[in-house]
């Protein structure tokens, strides 16, 4: 099904069986890391006949993974003076898209790595629920964490995803919030509720976290 090692998945399957949570940390999102979230999902989704989940939840987990991942190579990118004016959106969008490749994102991988900004995704799992959350070391700025709010509250009243691209047309959007108005309809759609989906962002402890949670019961 998902192509995982033996010694990891008999640790999965005892973690599942006594509902425990499941840490990942990454640095990059490599597809073996992929075949264990998707893994877990499924092999939860099916004890409680919920498999039409996967997809959906996948694919908005998956989104928030690469935002977390892109944002701390941003930082990077900030650092090396590759992008030239972090206030400017469609400059950190442009700088972040340069290095979309594989060769970068592993190269960029490892630099995450050597400075200790890794993503950590949490999956907390009951009888009732799934618990997601994806935790980046790094706090957003009261300016873009109200610019992302706006964005997820106006994504509560789209019916489709198709209502995502005509409110937001320009290619350089989805560095600006459409990925995470996506998020809403995928879960939406599938009978979540949006207000289960949600980012805060604590300066203190210097940590973003988007959480995601899907009813099982």
């Amino acid at each position: 099904m998902y192509p995982i090692d033996g010694k990891t998945k008999e640790l999965l399957d005892k973690t599942l069986a006594r509902k425990g949570e499941i840490v990942i940390v990454a640095y990059s999102l490599l597809e073996k890391t992929e075949n264990i979230v998707k893994y877990v999902l499924y092999t939860t989704f099916q004890r409680h006949q919920k498999e039409d989940l996967l997809d959906p939840v996948f694919s908005s987990l998956k989104e928030l993974t690469t935002n977390a991942i892109k944002a701390n190579i941003k930082k990077i990118l900030i650092d090396e003076g590759k992008i030239e004016n972090p206030d400017d959106p469609m400059c950190v969008v442009r700088g972040i898209k340069s290095v979309l490749n594989e060769k970068s994102l592993l190269e960029y991988g490892i630099r995450c790595m050597e400075q200790r900004l890794s993503m950590r995704m949490h999956l907390t799992i009951t009888d009732s629920s799934v618990t997601i959350r994806v935790i980046d070391p790094l706090p957003l700025t009261d300016e873009i964490l109200g610019r992302i709010q706006r964005k997820i509250d106006r994504a509560h009243s789209y019916e489709n995803l198709a209502m995502c691209y005509l409110e937001n047309p320009d290619p350089l959007a989805e560095g600006m919030g459409l990925g995470l108005s996506m998020v809403v309809v995928l879960l939406k759609g599938s009978g979540i509720p949006p207000e289960n989906f949600s980012i805060v962002s604590d300066p203190v402890e210097g940590k973003t976290t988007a959480q995601i949670i899907v009813p099982l019961a």
